[in-house]
């Protein structure tokens, strides 16, 4: 529980120094594939937290409760309509600066429920909370389905209710990429039927395999197999 705390505080430090202060220590290398870009932030992430370990439980939490409200007004001041964020698993553009702001939410509240896990305890999954952070991982899907091409009008439909939760999210294709749209367009090709539970942790790589394999899904198979390789993080599934 201390190295996901020291990881999130980790976050906070990248986020000011980068962000506000336009400090960049640790650069991205460049021109590297998928695969190398998360093997170099994987080493990043592990070379941290080991330093992290000459902290003690309390200065991480009294340095969470200094970095907290400076990386709530770092945001405040973002203009969340700005094409300027790079979310490297939702695309390979830049995106509008309100989806960056998502994925930080929901990294912070994904570390959550793992320490509510590791605590025997079950998942927080209050709607205030959870159907934001749903809003912004459900946009990895677009992105992974690009490579599948197939003709206007053909929908996918991923579904995911629990705790009086229910969402639909149709993409639909024009031919050459997919978007979300309100309503399912005039070819369905797919379904992905996810609990709120199942929704966050397959996303964020958090679903046994063994959990995997009673999902329930059907239709087109390249398609149902994007889907379930789909993820909103930077890592591998699993």
């Amino acid at each position: 529980m201390l190295g996901l705390a020291c990881h999130l505080l980790g976050g906070d430090f990248g986020l000011m120094a980068g962000q506000r202060d336009d400090h960049h220590g640790t650069p991205a290398p460049e021109q590297v594939n998928e695969a190398e870009f998360i093997g170099w932030l994987d080493d990043l992430q592990v070379e941290w937290v080991l330093a992290a370990r000459r902290l003690s439980p309390r200065l991480v939490i009294d340095l969470l409760d200094w970095t907290g409200p400076q990386v709530t007004e770092l945001i405040d001041r973002q203009d969340p309509s700005a094409l300027t964020a790079h979310v490297s698993w939702a695309s390979t553009s830049r995106v509008a600066v309100w989806l960056d702001q998502a994925r930080e939410l929901s990294e912070r509240w994904i570390h959550r429920q793992q320490i509510l896990q590791a605590l025997g305890s079950p998942s927080d999954l209050q709607r205030d909370l959870a159907e934001p952070v749903l809003d912004g991982l459900r946009w990895a899907y677009p992105f992974r389905l690009e490579p599948h091409l197939r003709p206007a009008g053909t929908t996918v439909e991923v579904s995911v209710s629990g705790l009086e939760f229910e969402t639909r999210w149709h993409l639909v294709s024009d031919g050459a990429t997919w978007y979300f749209q309100p309503m399912a367009g005039d070819r369905p090709i797919a379904e992905l039927h996810l609990s709120l539970e199942q929704a966050w942790r397959l996303l964020s790589n958090n679903l046994d395999r063994d959990e995997q394999a009673h999902l329930i899904s059907s239709g087109d198979p390249d398609i149902v197999a994007s889907l379930l390789r789909t993820r909103a993080i930077i890592g591998t599934p699993k």
